[in-house]
């Protein structure tokens, strides 16, 4: 991987899902293909909830990592790339990243990521790691996603070239590779800086459903959040891998 490596870049008109796509086509994708779809008929975001995604309007791609085994280093992959791809079209809007796997700008959702191993005779072979992002859609489009939600054009009140920002995600993505590849802590700090929510009082939920209160103190080097909350007048920590994160919004 140098620096003059083009990304490769598939665009479909049309498919249920690239991340689908790149799974069932790993083999033959090169490690940082990008596949991306003008439609998907069954886009999806974690837990399986539907992502509204009318034709045409947002980025909807997946990018292939064949020498990547675990959803957090590709995550933070491609957290890092989307924030320089919309700090480039948007200088100086305060985006940041809400763990563990989104876009927010204030206290609405910009973009959301899905990773999924692909399986191969029992052993992971690679990621496809997802990207939906809000870019020419309007109020009434986003009006049942369910969440506040927001696009760039809501934004800066002006459309954006999709295919534009598809070129520009891939070059921001082999930029944070090739980092991620000479120094791993640096590519981490600054995944870290971009998440905003460290040191605010939260909400999470784990994946048995239990709810916990408290500090979001740090992110581990493995992706965890840190939480600090109290129990029978002691201090505690824990750590999540995952888990669905609420805020109090008025401190955003």
């Amino acid at each position: 991987m140098t620096a003059e490596t083009e990304p490769c870049i598939i665009s479909l008109e049309q498919t249920d899902s690239t991340n689908t796509y790149v799974r069932e086509h790993l083999d033959e994708l090169p490690d940082l293909a990008l596949v991306t779809a003008k439609f998907q008929s069954a886009g999806r975001g974690r837990l399986g909830r539907r992502w509204v995604a009318p034709p045409g309007l947002n980025f909807c791609g997946t990018f292939c990592f064949k020498n990547l085994s675990d959803g957090f280093h590709a995550g933070m992959l491609c957290g890092t790339a989307l924030m320089a791809t919309v700090n480039e079209l948007l200088p100086g809007v305060p985006f940041y990243l809400k763990w563990p796997n989104d876009l927010y700008f204030e206290k609405s959702k910009a973009a959301g990521l899905l990773g999924e191993g692909v399986i191969r005779n029992g052993k992971i072979a690679g990621i496809a790691m997802g990207i939906g992002l809000n870019v020419n859609t309007s109020p009434e489009h986003l009006s049942d996603v369910g969440q506040s939600a927001v696009s760039l054009k809501m934004i800066a009140n002006r459309e954006f070239n999709v295919d534009f920002i598809a070129k520009s995600l891939a070059k921001h993505l082999k930029m944070c590779y090739i980092m991620y590849l000479n120094s791993e802590s640096a590519l981490f700090s600054q995944w870290r800086r971009f998440n905003a929510l460290i040191g605010r009082e939260i909400a999470v939920i784990d994946a048995c459903g239990t709810r916990f209160e408290g500090v979001f103190k740090d992110v581990t080097p493995a992706g965890e959040m840190v939480l600090e909350y109290e129990e029978s007048g002691n201090l505690k920590q824990r750590c999540f891998n995952c888990g669905d994160v609420s805020v109090d919004k008025t401190t955003l």
